[in-house]
C-alpha cells in the first residue's frame, strides 16, 4: 500500500513540477478535495501541454468535514487499488488540509508514503515577508472559539525572538490584527500576504498600528506574519 502526497501550485499553474505532472499524468486513483477543482488543475495542465487528455482515473474525496468519518474505507479502497496520490486545492497536502488521519493510519499498516513537494503559502509567505525566518511558530488557522484563540496566543507570549505565521479568512483578519496588536504591542512588524503567486498578489509590511490604521477591505487567501 502506497501513498504519494503531491503539492501543487497555489496559484500560478507554472510552479508545478515537472515530478509532479508525471505523477499526476499515470496515477489511477487520486483523493482530493474537491473534485472540480482537481479538473480545473487538470485542464489547464491540457491547455499548457502539459497532459494529452481528460482524467481517466478514481477520484475520492476528502475534506476536513469528512475525513475522520471516511478514513477506514478510503484505506480499504487504497489496498485495494495498491496505491493512490493525494492533493489539496493548493499548495501542500496535510498543512491546515486534510490527509493526517489517512497519513497515520496507512504507517500504522506499515504502509509506504511519499511525497512530491510544492509550495506552500507559509513558507512562500515568510520568504517575502522581510521577517527573520531562523525560530518559527506556523499556528495555521485560528480556532473561532474564545477559550481556543486564547491559548494560542499564550502559547505565543511564552516564546520570544520567534516569527509566527497564521492563516486567516479574509472577513477576520482585521480582528485577528487587532487581538495581536491588544496582545504584544502597536510597535508589532506585521506582514500580511494575499492571493500569493497570483495576479493580485499583495504584500502589506509595517508596524501594526499603521497597517491597522490604513486597512480596506480585503479579498481572497491570506497569511499574516508577525515578529515576537
Amino acid at each position: 500500500m502506497k501513498l504519494t502526497l503531491v503539492g501543487l501550485p497555489l496559484g500560478n499553474i507554472e510552479d508545478i513540477s515537472l515530478r509532479a505532472i508525471r505523477t499526476l499524468r499515470e496515477a489511477k486513483t487520486v483523493i482530493c478535495e474537491d473534485t472540480r477543482m482537481f479538473y480545473k488543475l487538470w485542464q489547464k495542465l491540457v491547455n499548457d501541454g502539459h497532459l494529452q487528455t481528460s482524467f481517466s482515473g478514481r477520484l475520492m474525496v476528502v475534506n476536513d468535514f469528512n475525513e475522520a468519518e471516511k478514513v477506514a474505507w478510503l484505506i480499504d479502497q487504497i489496498t485495494l487499488a495498491g496505491e493512490a496520490i493525494l492533493v489539496s486545492d493548493a499548495g501542500m497536502p496535510l498543512i491546515s488540509d486534510p490527509g493526517y488521519r489517512i497519513v497515520k493510519e496507512i504507517l500504522a499498516r506499515e504502509g509506504t508514503v511519499e511525497v512530491i513537494p510544492g509550495p506552500t503559502a507559509a513558507m512562500t509567505a515568510l520568504s517575502v515577508s522581510g521577517l527573520s525566518a531562523d525560530k518559527v511558530l506556523f499556528l495555521g488557522f485560528l480556532s473561532k472559539k474564545t477559550g481556543k484563540r486564547n491559548e494560542n496566543w499564550k502559547l505565543v507570549k511564552e516564546a520570544d525572538g520567534i516569527t509566527v505565521i497564521l492563516y486567516e479568512a479574509p472577513v477576520r483578519v482585521q480582528k485577528t490584527l487587532e487581538e495581536i496588536q491588544a496582545g504584544f504591542g502597536p510597535e508589532t512588524p506585521v506582514v500580511i500576504a494575499r492571493e500569493l503567486t497570483k495576479e493580485y498578489e499583495q504584500i502589506i509590511r509595517g508596524k501594526i498600528s499603521d497597517v491597522l490604521a490604513n486597512l480596506k477591505p480585503i479579498k481572497g487567501e491570506v497569511v499574516i506574519l508577525f515578529r515576537r
